[in-house]
């Protein structure tokens, strides 16, 4: 089967796709041709070859500048092929929701809203599922930085990571930081955590960056920040206890801004599928750290896969 990537620059939007293309390839033989549309080229020309669409096709993409390439591909297309030509757009677009053949989103794209039925929804983010066992020895920190969905304090953080390695001494460390982490907090998180011996900060720029996901996936205790959901997400993929690190001040209480990727994160915390390391206030202004471990009885989450068997499901359906 032919599939066209159409891709934009978004890591996030393209770890998904490649996570549910990857799990689609376990399933059915996929030829994958990648369309970006960061060059600015014009349409027809950044299509492949009209004569190499000798079977059925996919049309896939994630993000807002994309959703109206695969319309318009598929339009294009339909004029020079009479084989099955199937438009997917991952992530709930904002507009022509009828117009796409399937709609693979989150639940919370559609929290206040009827699901299509042209829609297949998923928990969090897709993410590769690793049934990998893990290190018991081995821990993984994972920071985000600025972002619409939580006020980040750098100074919250920084209290809660020197909690965190200093409660867990006995565990080998690894600390990645991410392209949304502020330099500042680099700084400091080069300077300040070189005194525990048991933690290794692995900037994102670092050859050493590319152990991410090994680490992990074999890391029995995972500690991230709620500011991405795509992070957290991966974590839970995984073997292991995923954490959550408060990274807002507890006086702080947010009244505008985007709020569905924080309903998500605390269905996580009250279902108890992640722990959370958080900051309490005390009276007299004393503020205590603590942390509260997740449920030991889930299992890595599996969205992709489901997501995989009702691509496959439907597509065999219109044959």
């Amino acid at each position: 089967m032919n599939v066209y990537w159409f891709q934009d620059s978004k890591t996030g939007h393209l770890k998904q796709v490649q996570a549910l293309l990857d799990q689609l390839k376990k399933e059915v033989e996929l030829s994958i041709t990648t369309i970006n549309y960061s060059n600015q080229e014009s349409f027809p020309d950044m299509l492949p070859n009209k004569n190499q669409f000798d079977g059925p096709s996919i049309l896939i993409g994630a993000g807002h500048d994309v959703y109206s390439k695969i319309l318009q591909a598929k339009k294009y297309l339909k004029k020079y092929t009479r084989k099955d030509i199937f438009s997917i757009a991952v992530l709930r677009p904002s507009y022509k929701l009828n117009s796409f053949d399937l709609i693979v989103a989150p639940e919370h794209d559609f929290r206040r809203k009827n699901l299509p039925i042209n829609a297949i929804s998923f928990k969090g983010s897709l993410a590769a599922t690793s049934l990998t066992p893990v290190d018991e020895s081995k821990a993984i920190i994972a920071i985000g930085g600025l972002s619409k969905h939580y006020k980040f304090d750098q100074e919250i953080l920084m209290k809660q990571l020197h909690y965190i390695l200093s409660m867990h001494t006995k565990h080998e460390f690894k600390i990645f930081n991410s392209r949304r982490t502020p330099d500042a907090l680099n700084i400091k998180l080069n300077d300040e955590l070189n005194i525990y011996p048991n933690a290794t900060f692995i900037d994102l720029n670092s050859l050493k960056s590319d152990s991410f996901q090994d680490s992990l996936n074999k890391s029995s205790l995972k500690f991230v920040t709620p500011d991405s959901s795509n992070l957290v997400f991966e974590a839970l993929s995984a073997k292991g206890q995923t954490y959550l690190i408060q990274i807002e001040s507890p006086k702080y209480r947010r009244i505008f801004g985007a709020k569905k990727i924080r309903k998500s994160m605390n269905e996580l915390v009250n279902s108890k599928r992640v722990g959370v390391v958080s900051i309490l206030n005390k009276k007299g202004g004393i503020d205590i750290s603590k942390i509260e471990a997740p449920s030991p009885h889930f299992e890595p989450l599996a969205e992709v896969e489901k997501v995989s068997c009702s691509i496959m499901k439907f597509i065999n359906h219109q044959k």
